[in-house]
């Protein structure tokens, strides 16, 4: 009974949410390839690694924060203002990077597209602060519908903005606006029954959250999602940066939306089963292994499927004048299982409590995947695609045996120097 209950209210509504998404992202090709020219296609992939500037770097301690803390919160309302007032210090250094980041990508167009930037940025970072919420308090079926909403808003506004603006790139930046705002009013909505009005209770956000190091460390997580991107970019061309970005989505319909599920379903136990008993971490541990070895081969698995019957998307999906993107699939869905895969053993280490050693394990599997795909960038675009195909294997070779290092160590001894 418990079993049929815990599928219909969590695996359920989680696996649907993938579902819609899913869904949208095939729709949303068949559309975007038909509308969208490839290198204006590049250069809106290069603007999407600069959006999440604030939820995956400026604001990621706190969202982290959130994740961990809300579900065990004896004042949820309290919580929440404290992370949002918190939120709202660090936006001047949301402003600063969204400076820099305009001007890295188009100077000449800094009039409209700063405000589309920094926009997108805050609107995300609200809505990713208050969805953790939702899926931390387990309300799955509520996390659907937002989830769903910003699906069908993220697949379709852009391209469809893009077609009735007679193609224009200020259109796909206006139609992310549009989404993420989308996005966040709607989570931010659900999260109305936590408003509270009381006197401020003693502060609940630990400053290791608030602090540098997981500003510092989710810019090593947001550059491994940009990296590609701008070396295809900056080493092929804008327009072979198109070819990648569309590869990218596709393989993402595969690895990021089964890592959600693996994610969203399994955190909160491993959360809850935290514990400095060694039998406990180390059943933790094991625990962990199964899981990121299960997403993994599925994940490839469906890498490769998706890859071998891509030539019968071109005309039912995919437009003709994307086909190269075809022999793209394959890298870019290999890098996007890799860091999905790494990414199980940072969440063990916050469910073991060892935030800290979160910053030589990420760091370090950071620098492996940005510093040989630059040297394989170098060499050419053979070696470049070779090395993404192959990085699965850096997760296992490099941040699993550091995450366990730092893991099995006692509590005093398991935290590194970095951090405040």
């Amino acid at each position: 009974m418990k079993f049929s209950a815990d599928i219909r209210n969590r695996l359920l509504p989680i696996t649907l949410s993938q579902a819609i998404g899913f869904l949208c992202g095939v729709v949303g090709v068949k559309i975007t390839t038909r509308l969208i020219a490839p290198a204006d296609y590049g250069a809106y992939g290069v603007f999407l690694t600069f959006a999440p500037l604030g939820m995956w770097v400026v604001h990621a301690g706190l969202i982290k924060f959130t994740g961990r803390h809300w579900a065990a919160s004896a004042d949820r309302g309290a919580l929440l203002r404290e992370v949002l007032r918190a939120g709202a210090r660090k936006l001047p250094w949301l402003v600063v990077a969204t400076l820099v980041a305009t001007l890295a990508m188009n100077a000449a167009g800094f009039l409209h597209l700063w405000p589309a930037l920094f926009a997108s940025a805050v609107l995300l970072s609200a809505g990713l602060l208050a969805q953790t919420a939702l899926q931390a308090e387990r309300s799955h079926w509520t996390d659907f519908a937002v989830s769903s909403a910003a699906s069908l808003t993220r697949s379709f506004v852009p391209p469809l903005l893009y077609l009735f603006a007679g193609g224009s790139l200020l259109a796909l930046e206006a139609g992310y606006c549009v989404h993420a705002a989308v996005f966040a009013c709607t989570c931010l909505y659900l999260l109305a029954k936590y408003r509270s009005t009381k006197p401020l209770a003693p502060p609940q956000l630990t400053p290791v959250y608030e602090g540098p190091l997981f500003i510092v460390l989710s810019l090593a997580g947001w550059l491994m999602t940009a990296v590609n991107r701008w070396l295809v970019a900056g080493f092929f061309g804008v327009e072979k940066a198109g070819y990648f970005t569309l590869a990218s989505n596709v393989g993402m319909i595969v690895t990021s939306m089964l890592g959600l599920i693996f994610v969203q379903y399994f955190q909160p136990g491993l959360f809850a089963s935290a514990s400095e008993a060694p039998a406990q971490r180390r059943q933790l541990a094991r625990r962990v292994d199964l899981i990121a070895a299960t997403y993994c081969g599925l994940s490839l698995a469906g890498v490769v499927a998706l890859r071998t019957i891509s030539p019968w998307l071109i005309g039912p999906l995919i437009s003709e004048k994307y086909r190269p993107a075809l022999g793209l699939i394959l890298a870019a869905g290999c890098f996007g299982a890799a860091m999905t895969t790494a990414q199980f053993f940072h969440v063990m280490l916050l469910a073991g409590r060892r935030e800290k050693a979160c910053g030589p394990v990420d760091f370090t599997t950071a620098l492996t995947l940005a510093g040989v795909g630059l040297g394989a960038a170098f060499a050419g675009e053979r070696w470049f695609l070779l090395w993404l195909t192959i990085t699965p294997v850096v997760p296992w070779l490099v941040s699993r045996p550091l995450a366990r290092h730092y893991y099995f160590k006692p509590a005093a001894a398991g935290e590194p120097a970095l951090g405040p």
